[in-house]
């Protein structure tokens, strides 16, 4: 500290004679906050012994924890994890429907199999071997394409609700030969021409059902979400610094950019599931308050004035919404935040402020305010002198200046390092879900010059980040779909299509309706601050771009939500359990009940509970919480007519009745 510093800060500490901040906690607290050490991985839960009419197979060295993600993402969080052996128990009657894993069978373990199904029971394989191929009505091949697309048969069993466009997939699909199996889903070439060797097959066996997926479904989706990982920190894209897109040039297909391709083949998994199962299966509905999708509402701000930032945060609120502003501190060291972390506290006196220059500096105090409001404010990092370097300088101007943790981030120029390593260094701060995936640049550019706008991810779902080695980081990977400067000018430049503002509203007018009306997704959006702070023609295009914005979610029912509040639902929906499933109660063949426990660990987050209304030859008359009667509500999803129930407890005793006709 040079003596003018000290000079400066003695004096700030003596004009408001407070020993807290003439002493040393003021440089403590300004130095920044201690690196959190937060875990970095999930911790699973297999769902062990809560009865659950799901289970998840393993053979030997099967691992289930990203399968146990892929159902979570789905809405169904209660599978339990098994070896072959335990699920052969008689213990284990209760499962109506099994997911077998990829994996070596034995002989044993297939007639085991062979009897479950028989009996009833629903059997899901993940491309089986030479021995349990039999079992699905197929003969293994050693024939695979390593990826290309699938077609799913219009018609087919668990088809409906699910494009017939020719799908991408991105693990290696064996051609089996099928012998009882009838085809779901074919391999086919760009243009949807099907070949020989089906995707996806089903077979009726006895009383029950094996359908088969002829390719790895999760490491698929896992690929298609983070792109490929031979690809790591190789540049692209033709802008320089090296971002998660660059991944996905000449992986996606700019024509299938339209459809959540990696949704849309989860989505048929669980319409199969409900297909075989001996019971029928509850799920959670993806958003909160029954609503058909969301816009996650964020804004990237580089030490922008905190008019501008409430002018922003003041237009969204006009439109019922919250948002996440994503900050850059100005560079600055231990000494010089102490002293403007005291004129911040002096500005807040009545007394004293009238006696400072004014300044529009965002300080803790506007934070607060602004949270208080319902609105995030994060950090938004440079980390182009290194990913951890980064983060530890910019974390420690944040905190250093009063502006507190956070749970949601973006980078700035959304640089990327590794295949997920920067949501694995983020996850150590405390950071539960990123926006780094970023839809921007020349990369969405056809070959004959028009521009593509979609799911790049091949979702509009949130799911966490899985590592090299497979394990599942605890940040969410959420694709930020609509950005801002890949439509209308910035101060900058940008504006990559050469759009008017007419144009850009026009585009994104369309991508929250196309989510309004099935293609559900927590749809990610960008509305830069920058060009409501810098006076310029940049900003009456952003003003247009934003309320146009928020004006289509109000009319297709979207609400808005800020990245922290999203986070908040993905992570209570998540935490969700589903205990104590009772097996099905028959009367006769007239009907039969049902009933389960859903416990949540935070109340009033909107959750949504939907169960099947036609379960075989019968369907739903009567459904209850905690002992209420409550009348049956239903949703389309896939090809399933399901009853909706509101959970309004942090405990829901969950009881339905099944008639027969």
């Amino acid at each position: 500290m040079t003596r003018r510093d000290a000079l400066k800060l003695a004096l700030a500490a003596g004009l408001v004679g407070a020993p807290l901040l003439a002493g040393g906690r003021l440089m403590i607290e300004s130095n920044g906050a201690a690196y959190p050490r937060a875990p970095l991985y999930v911790e699973e839960n297999d769902g062990a012994g809560n009865n659950a009419p799901l289970a998840l197979l393993c053979p030997k060295d099967a691992a289930a924890h990203v399968w146990l993600e892929l159902l979570r993402v789905e809405g169904l969080p209660y599978a339990q994890v098994l070896t072959l052996a335990e699920s052969i128990s008689t213990e284990r009657a209760h499962i109506a429907a099994a997911i077998v894993l990829p994996g070596s069978v034995s002989s044993a373990e297939v007639e085991a199999l062979r009897e479950f199904v028989v009996a009833g029971g629903g059997l899901i394989a993940i491309q089986p071997d030479a021995a349990l191929a039999p079992l699905c009505g197929l003969t293994w091949s050693e024939i695979t394409t390593r990826e290309g697309y699938l077609r799913i048969q219009p018609g087919a069993i668990g088809a409906a609700g699910i494009t017939t466009d020719a799908m991408q997939f991105h693990a290696p699909l064996r051609h089996y030969a099928m012998n009882e199996a009838e085809a779901v889903a074919y391999l086919c070439d760009r243009d949807g021409i099907v070949a020989q060797a089906p995707a996806v097959a089903y077979r009726r066996l006895g009383k029950g059902a094996v359908a088969t997926w002829c390719y790895d479904l999760a490491a698929s989706v896992v690929r298609t979400r983070q792109g490929p990982i031979e690809r790591i920190d190789a540049e692209a894209d033709g802008l320089e610094g090296v971002r998660a897109v660059d991944r996905f040039v000449g992986f996606l297909d700019l024509d299938r950019i339209h459809l959540p391709q990696a949704d849309e083949q989860q989505r048929l998994l669980v319409n199969l599931l409900n297909e075989v199962s001996a019971a029928p299966l509850p799920r959670l509905w993806y958003f909160p308050g029954n609503a058909n999708s969301v816009l996650v509402c964020t804004g990237d701000s580089h030490n922008n004035p905190a008019p501008a930032v409430d002018e922003v945060l003041r237009r969204v609120e006009t439109w019922g919404g919250t948002m996440s502003v994503y900050y850059t501190p100005p560079p600055t060291n231990t000494v010089r935040r102490a002293m403007r972390r005291v004129r911040d506290w002096l500005k807040e006196q009545p007394v004293l402020s009238s006696a400072l220059p004014p300044t529009d500096v965002v300080t803790p105090y506007h934070v607060e305010t602004w949270r208080d409001r319902g609105h995030e404010f994060a950090l938004h990092p440079y980390v182009e002198e290194g990913l951890e370097v980064g983060w530890e300088r910019y974390w420690r101007q944040f905190t250093g200046l009063g502006y507190g943790e956070f749970t949601t981030s973006r980078t700035h120029r959304v640089l990327w390092h590794g295949w997920a390593e920067t949501a694995r260094v983020q996850a150590g701060y405390g950071v539960r879900m990123n926006l780094d995936y970023y839809h921007v640049g020349p990369a969405f550019q056809r070959p004959d010059g028009s521009w593509a706008f979609g799911y790049f991810t091949g979702s509009g779902l949130p799911m966490r980040f899985v590592d090299a080695d497979g394990r599942l980081i605890d940040n969410w990977q959420q694709t930020t779909h609509l950005v801002d400067e890949q439509l209308i000018e910035m101060p900058w430049g940008a504006n990559f299509v050469k759009s008017t503002p007419a144009q850009a509203i026009e585009i994104a007018t369309e991508l929250i309706r196309r989510a309004a009306f099935g293609a559900y997704a927590a749809l990610g959006a960008q509305f830069h601050l920058d060009p409501f702070a810098v006076p310029g023609p940049w900003s009456e295009g952003a003003r247009l771009f934003l309320d146009a914005a928020l004006a289509a979610c109000a009319e297709y029912g979207l609400p808005v939500l800020s990245g922290a509040r999203w986070l908040t639902f993905t992570q209570a929906r998540t935490a969700a359990r589903m205990t104590d499933f009772q097996p099905l109660s028959e009367m006769g063949d007239s009907s039969f009940d049902t009933s389960f426990t859903v416990e949540i660990e935070t109340p009033n987050i909107a959750l949504t509970l939907l169960l099947p209304v036609r379960y075989r030859r019968f369907h739903l008359t009567e459904l209850q919480a905690n002992r209420k009667l409550i009348p049956i509500h239903t949703r389309q999803l896939g090809a399933t007519l399901y009853a909706q129930m509101e959970l309004q407890s942090a405990v829901t005793l969950v009881e339905a009745r099944y008639v027969n006709g």
